[in-house]
């Protein structure tokens, strides 16, 4: 276990450098190319070789200059100061997203499986292909839809009664929680039950409920252990795919974390002049940015991989035997 542990934190950094130096070297790169396509931006990109711009950033950063925001011309907004408030913003978003999947993904999984015969109830496969079927950003259009509707039907003076757009930790959160949270949650419902159908047909649960034991107690006291380490994988799974549709849910609801700050460095301004696109390919925000969501992957692959381990002693003895041999 201890040399497993420190075989996967001698990987993170890197992969963290790794990443970074792809961000870096994607819009160093890939800047003047574009510039060069705009007659309003071109004299304002100058082209220069990636490795000395590289090598130059990296010294600054080990004095702890990581540079300023290109957004406020005169006024000096380091770009730390701006991600870690950007990621405490995404990672408050992430994290209900996530108890809220994981207890309702959980809950409809145990309650959908049926013990005898063991099958997984067919409103559960219903839920789970509708929200397979519907990315983030869709439920979140459609949120958006209702919204327009609402106020269209309402006239004049309508309020809504959730905010679509912008930041506060009250009413703000409802919608883009709930578009977070959808597919995440079938997911983990799906595996759940999947997992503990099969376990229940099982010998040893014919042979416990043979000899007296209830459908409760071997459900709880010796299905679900033997079951909890896929979970845990597939709340990581889940985890992962939170992060990944962060971004598009963000820029959709202009919540201001990093998946939103990523969308603006990647996606061109409506009108591409040199005060409306100062973000675009600005090499030491996108390889910043980049650096904090690779880093949320490999911290949640860890941490799945450790509780893997602590919750399911098979694999700790089978990396000691082959340890050994």
């Amino acid at each position: 276990m201890t040399r497993f542990i420190m075989r996967r934190l001698a990987i993170l950094p890197v992969a963290v450098l790794l990443v970074h130096f792809m961000g870096f070297s994607y819009a160093h790169l890939a800047r003047p190319i574009r510039a060069a396509r705009n007659p309003f931006i071109a004299s304002t990109v100058e082209a220069e070789p990636l490795l000395p711009a590289y090598k130059s950033y990296l010294q600054e950063a080990l004095r702890l200059d990581f540079g300023d925001m290109p957004t406020s011309p005169g006024v000096r907004e380091p770009i730390l100061s701006v991600i870690a408030e950007a990621g405490l913003a995404s990672l408050g978003l992430l994290t209900i997203a996530l108890i809220f999947s994981t207890l309702l993904g959980l809950g409809m999984g145990l309650l959908a499986v049926r013990p005898n015969p063991p099958r997984v109830a067919s409103w559960l496969t219903m839920f789970s292909t509708v929200g397979l079927a519907m990315p983030s950003f869709y439920i979140g259009s459609l949120f958006m839809l209702a919204s327009l509707t609402y106020l269209l039907k309402g006239g004049y003076g309508t309020q809504l009664i959730l905010p679509i757009k912008g930041f506060g930790w009250d009413r703000h959160l409802v919608l883009p929680t709930l578009a977070l949270l959808a597919r995440p949650t079938v997911q983990i419902a799906q595996v759940t039950a999947e997992l503990l159908m099969d376990e229940l047909a099982k010998q040893y649960v014919v042979a416990a409920r043979a000899v007296g034991h209830t459908w409760r107690a071997i459900r709880w006291r010796l299905a679900l252990r033997n079951i909890v380490a896929a979970v845990i994988l597939s709340i990581g799974g889940s985890v992962r795919l939170l992060v990944g549709e962060l971004i598009v849910v963000e820029w959709l609801f202009e919540w201001p974390g990093l998946g939103r700050q990523l969308a603006l460095t990647l996606i061109p301004a409506q009108t591409s002049t040199p005060t409306q696109e100062p973000l675009f390919l600005a090499p030491r925000v996108v390889a910043a940015v980049l650096v904090v969501f690779a880093s949320l992957f490999l911290i949640t692959d860890f941490i799945a991989a450790v509780l893997v381990r602590v919750s399911d002693p098979r694999l700790r003895i089978s990396e000691e035997e082959a340890s050994h041999a």
